[in-house]
């Protein structure tokens, strides 16, 4: 009769006799999950994206006129005729948000004969970024009107949504100018008489 390797059936469970290094696999399994795990963990932790900050808008800064390169130079008498053409332009700086600047040209402000627009002109919105400052340019033909004479023009810039009613504006904080004076008309091309010395500001 065939003998059968049976367990005594009085035999308990730690009475059987492992296969040798069984219980090491089983530990260095346990340890490996438990790695793996952990491994998991760091690297889904290290992966995770944090949400951009929210996009602030730039705030706006008052222009800043470079009266250097301001064509014609303020710091010289314009001669002109009536029918004759004037440029006048000068580069700007600043921080717009989006808002572009406006120009307005003025003939002697705070006379009794002011007028507040004779012309005016955009400059496209741009920021202090920027790899060149913008030039700003208004273009008038000197009118019949104009007397003989020193006549000072002004040009006025700011961002076109601080303009309430030109030449007006809202925040005067936000205003930069400039200033040519010009002899219109002169009897003697090489005489300026009551013709100041001429002056420039800003902001």
């Amino acid at each position: 009769m065939p003998r059968f390797a049976v367990s005594p059936s009085f035999a308990t469970r730690l009475s059987y006799r492992r296969e040798p290094g069984t219980a090491r696999r089983g530990l260095f399994l346990a340890l490996a999950r438990l790695s793996l795990i952990g491994l998991t963990a760091s690297m889904s932790s290290g992966c995770l994206i944090e949400d951009p900050p929210p996009y602030t808008q730039p705030e706006q800064t008052p222009p800043r006129l470079d009266l250097v390169a301001a064509t014609p130079s303020p710091d010289q008498i314009i001669v002109r005729k009536r029918g004759d053409v004037i440029e006048f332009k000068v580069p700007i700086v600043s921080e717009d948000a989006g808002d572009r600047l406006l120009g307005v040209l003025q003939l002697d402000m705070g006379s009794p004969s002011e007028v507040d627009n004779l012309a005016s002109s955009f400059a496209p919105p741009s920021t202090l970024d920027a790899s060149s400052p913008r030039d700003l340019s208004v273009t008038w033909e000197v009118k019949s009107f104009v007397t003989p004479g020193c006549h000072r023009f002004t040009l006025r810039v700011s961002h076109s949504l601080n303009f309430t009613n030109i030449p007006d504006v809202e925040d005067p904080r936000d205003v930069a100018e400039a200033y040519w004076w010009a002899n219109i008309d002169p009897p003697d091309s090489g005489t300026l008489v009551d013709c100041p010395l001429a002056s420039s500001g800003g902001t």
